[in-house]
């Protein structure tokens, strides 16, 4: 009996995918990305951020806004590059290019 359950799980599970973006308008993505992400101004969507896990400088019109369509997960925003599983916690703001050298070298290298 819980092979069987387990098994019916593991199917109900294989089909559920990971949350996909949401199109927002620029006014709207620049409201959600001020609920979603309180630990920053967001003066706009221009303003950039380092992610510290895929050593890539994002702006707010990149990142993304998923979930919270089907009710089954929370709204929550996310680095758009393929593969990063980074949340705000992991983006250093604001940056700048010389600042963006600095702290790659940190990141990649370890400080060494």
């Amino acid at each position: 009996m819980f092979l069987q359950i387990a098994t019916e799980f593991a199917s109900v599970g294989s089909v559920i995918l990971p949350s996909q973006p949401i199109r927002l308008a620029a006014e709207d993505k620049l409201v959600a990305l001020r609920r979603l992400d309180k630990s920053r101004a967001w003066n706009s969507l221009d303003d950039q951020l380092y992610c510290t896990i895929c050593k890539n400088v994002i702006s707010g019109r990149q990142i993304e806004v998923a979930g919270g369509t089907n009710g089954l997960r929370a709204l929550h925003i996310k680095c758009s590059t393929p593969g990063c599983l980074s949340t705000p916690a992991d983006w250093l703001f604001p940056v700048k290019s010389d600042t963006v050298r600095e702290i790659d070298i940190l990141f990649r290298d370890n400080g060494v």
